[in-house]
């Protein structure tokens, strides 16, 4: 199987399965020897902040000196992104230079893909009516990969929920971390805070810690935060497993510039310092923190959380005019946007670029960002996302006219579907303006732009 044809055997399968259990997957991993078992793993679920705990912990793990094993979900700019592995501290600061360091390289996804298609293929001979997801198919990849390259940890993000995900036929995980909880994904996860907890909280396995960003910080309600606490509780108490809460009462903020944040800890008091610059960041260098800390000695847990870089969150892509990406894609990930915006705007106005799917809440989220007091905003400039799920420019505009029609001052928007054209638009507007450029809404969005963003730096180098 060549490359592309394994990437199009993913694409032509469906999404999710119908079936509610793991069984499917159970059944794939048995026919391909059950690559997991061997590999020890810290597995993490959440809404919001799930990619940002896993590079924190990944880096934690080398700067220790480990091989590393590493699956994220999506991916910005390839596929091979998903997986790669990491060894020591010398590729995390080749890491940090050429974020391409360590993926699965195009030649292994052939050979692999090769075997998992073979099981799944055996699996529908043999009648088997529920058939293996594109998940589920990427994720046993995964788990053969990292048994090949001989991990000695397996750092592991779940991808939508967590007690169905496909991840989660892993049996007894060294440490499992919820991060922060959302209304993401509600048609799967259910439309209540109650549900959501439950499905995130099903990686919860006997004898396995648990360390969970507090609701209290997650800027959901109160009520909400109250209902997801006393689930979790309720899971880790019925499997008789430790559970720790970190949240902004665990650490004093020391620092925050554009170049990064500093701040100590209040359990040890250790003082970290993050080139991460979303206000929530220390919660979750913390939780890595604390589910690494039996493995690796303190001084790897300062060096990791120093080195940590995730793309395409609060991501600095240039300094003149500066331009900021982030991901921001749901209300939670908005209001986070919106407080670390009014630390790093500095006095200077802000010029947006957004594109969002479909399934979001967007009158929501554009008015949340967009009538915030907290800094000035120049303009915005509305695109699509370069997914077929994405919606119109049209709309996003419509949809921010309806949501600020109540605001004194009329706002400067614009519509442009083409995402390279819009980009030029908003890096125009920010220059004349003198503002910086914020560009969110997507994941998919984002990495669109980082793309777009090194061709015109090359551009410009010419």
């Amino acid at each position: 199987m060549k490359h592309d044809a394994a990437l199009q055997y993913l694409a032509e399968t469906r999404d999710f399965s119908s079936d509610q259990t793991l069984g499917r997957i159970r059944e794939l991993s048995r026919r391909l020897g059950d690559p997991w078992r061997d590999l020890k793993v810290f597995h993490i679920a959440g809404t919001n902040g799930k990619g940002s705990i896993s590079s924190y912990l990944t880096h934690i793990l080398c700067a220790a000196g480990y091989r590393v094993g590493w699956y994220t979900s999506p991916y910005l700019e390839r596929f091979n992104e998903r997986i790669r592995v990491l060894q020591g501290f010398d590729d995390l600061q080749k890491y940090d230079q050429d974020n391409r360091l360590g993926e699965i390289d195009d030649d292994s996804i052939e050979r692999i893909m090769t075997r998992v298609s073979r099981a799944a293929d055996s699996m529908k001979e043999d009648g088997i009516m529920d058939l293996p997801s594109e998940f589920d198919l990427i994720t046993m990849m995964a788990f053969l990969y990292f048994r090949e390259k001989e991990c000695e940890y397996v750092v592991l993000e779940a991808g939508i929920g967590g007690r169905l995900d496909s991840t989660n036929v892993i049996e007894k995980p060294l440490a499992g971390i919820i991060a922060s909880l959302g209304y993401d994904h509600l048609e799967r996860l259910g439309d209540n805070m109650k549900s959501i907890m439950y499905e995130k909280s099903g990686i919860v396995k006997p004898g396995t810690s648990v360390y969970a960003y507090d609701p209290v910080a997650a800027m959901i309600s109160g009520d909400d935060a109250a209902i997801a606490k006393s689930t979790l509780e309720e899971r880790c108490l019925q499997l008789d497993v430790p559970l720790t809460w970190i949240g902004r009462n665990q650490f004093d903020l020391l620092s925050y510039t554009r170049s990064g944040q500093s701040f100590r800890a209040h359990a040890n008091g250790e003082t970290y310092t993050t080139k991460l610059l979303g206000v929530y960041q220390p919660i979750n260098a913390l939780l890595a923190a604390a589910a690494a800390e039996d493995y690796v000695s303190p001084d790897a847990v300062v060096r990791g959380i120093a080195a940590t870089v995730w793309p395409g969150r609060l991501e600095i892509l240039s300094q003149s005019p500066f331009v900021l990406l982030d991901g921001a894609h749901n209300e939670q990930g908005c209001r986070a946007l919106v407080e670390s915006l009014a630390r790093l705007t500095e006095d200077s106005s802000v010029v947006f670029l957004t594109g969002m799917m479909q399934d979001k809440d967007y009158k929501e989220m554009l008015k949340i960002v967009l009538s915030a007091k907290q800094y000035e905003s120049a303009a915005v400039i509305f695109t699509q996302v370069p997914d077929e799920r994405s919606a119109s420019a049209e709309s996003l505009l419509e949809a921010a006219g309806d949501a600020l029609a109540s605001e004194p001052e009329q706002l400067e928007m614009h519509a442009m579907s083409d995402y390279n054209k819009a980009l030029r638009k908003a890096l125009s507007l920010a220059q004349s303006k003198g503002a910086i450029l914020c560009v969110f809404g997507s994941l998919y969005l984002a990495g669109a732009i980082r793309i777009s963003m090194r061709e015109l730096q090359d551009e410009a180098c010419d």
